[in-house]
């Protein structure tokens, strides 16, 4: 499967990618190509750290082959890395992000481009005039766009494993007129939407794509009842609207791809069922919980924010008295999750993913 996961900062969608490719990948080794500096380190255990991966889900920890990518972020770079963690790293799940660089990155499409508009003027760049900038800025896209296809899109559709994009994405607005309280019309500016940052093409040949935002971390976007972005059958069955993706995703799309049965498991997963403690079954057999969501969640607003302990102390005996019997073993979870946030140990779009998990009962 090749899947597309696009979203702003803060969005949700590196642990998302994370968590499908947890999934997808049952036992095999997990690669991830990091091409934002090492920025994404803080998702992954540190080489002395020899917890298993149940242990490390519990810190929204992930156990992979990483490999820092640096520039320049060619079509034919992107695809050497990827058949490097095909054929020399063994993984069987292969993680980019962000895979925008090969648009607009160092030495990416738009790089390639200014580079072809001064080959075919036969001078610098920076001394162009405006005529000149208009002459070959279209023909000048021929040689990336053939270099995108020749050598990124037409390897990947051979590709034998599964490769997960992760895309930054930008909002996207129109000018609109308006008339103010006194009749006087005036332009303003409308957000319409989001985009992913690629080459415009390429969502098309992802086997899955979908949007994620920072106002529902996780949870594929979904307009007029139709998910944004390529969700088609039979893969939409695995996307419950509303539903932030998780490692469960990941192993029902890994059964449907190896033509086993997709019944959702009954088996909690595991950044979930490991919080029950020491004590807990392997397997939870537990019904939904009884808990009121609604009100972990204002519970969990009033947490998050707060940015040092004695806060959310504060915030937490505020609301206690609001809590409920059946409230209460989630509610100790979720105070557990921010005092990990506020030492440092998790960041604050995981524990958001973690928290909404929790509540959801997943």
């Amino acid at each position: 499967m090749i899947i597309g996961v696009a979203g702003p900062s803060g969005s949700g969608k590196t642990v998302s990618a994370l968590l499908l490719a947890l999934g997808l990948a049952g036992d095999e080794p997990i690669a991830f190509i990091d091409t934002e500096g090492g920025r994404a380190r803080h998702y992954f255990p540190t080489p002395d750290d020899k917890r298993p991966q149940s242990e490390l889900l519990k810190e929204f920890l992930f156990r992979v082959k990483y490999m820092d990518m640096r520039p320049p972020f060619t079509p034919k770079a992107i695809w050497a890395a990827i058949n490097e963690a095909i054929d020399k790293v063994g993984a069987r799940v292969v993680v980019i992000d962000s895979a925008s660089d090969e648009w607009e990155g160092v030495g990416g499409l738009h790089d390639m481009h200014t580079a072809e508009m001064a080959r075919l003027a036969k001078k610098p760049y920076e001394s162009f005039a405006d005529w000149e900038m208009h002459k070959f800025n279209f023909p000048a896209w021929a040689v990336p766009k053939a270099e995108h296809k020749t050598h990124l899109m037409k390897n990947l559709r051979q590709v034998r494993a599964h490769v997960i994009f992760c895309f930054r994405a930008r909002e996207v607005t129109k000018p609109i007129e308006i008339e103010d309280q006194n009749g006087r019309k005036k332009m303003t500016v409308q957000n319409v939407g989001w985009q992913p940052i690629c080459e415009q093409n390429m969502l098309y040949d992802m086997t899955i794509s979908f949007m994620v935002t920072p106002d529902a971390k996780g949870v594929p976007l979904m307009q007029n009842g139709e998910f944004y972005g390529k969700l088609n059958a039979p893969y939409a069955q695995f996307f419950q609207p509303g539903k932030q993706v998780s490692m469960e995703t990941g192993k029902r799309l890994r059964a449907w791809a190896r033509g086993e049965s997709t019944t959702p498991s009954r088996q909690a997963s595991p950044p979930r069922q490991d919080e029950q403690g020491a004590g807990a079954p392997s397997s939870s057999q537990v019904p939904a919980p009884a808990h009121n969501a609604d009100l972990l969640r204002e519970y969990h607003d009033k947490l998050a924010a707060e940015i040092d302990a004695d806060g959310v102390t504060v915030a937490h005996q505020a609301f206690k008295p609001k809590l409920g019997p059946g409230d209460v073993d989630t509610a100790k979870r979720i105070l557990g999750a921010h005092m990990q946030r506020i030492r440092g140990d998790a960041d604050a779009d995981t524990t958001n993913v973690y928290v909404e998990g929790l509540i959801d009962g997943e």
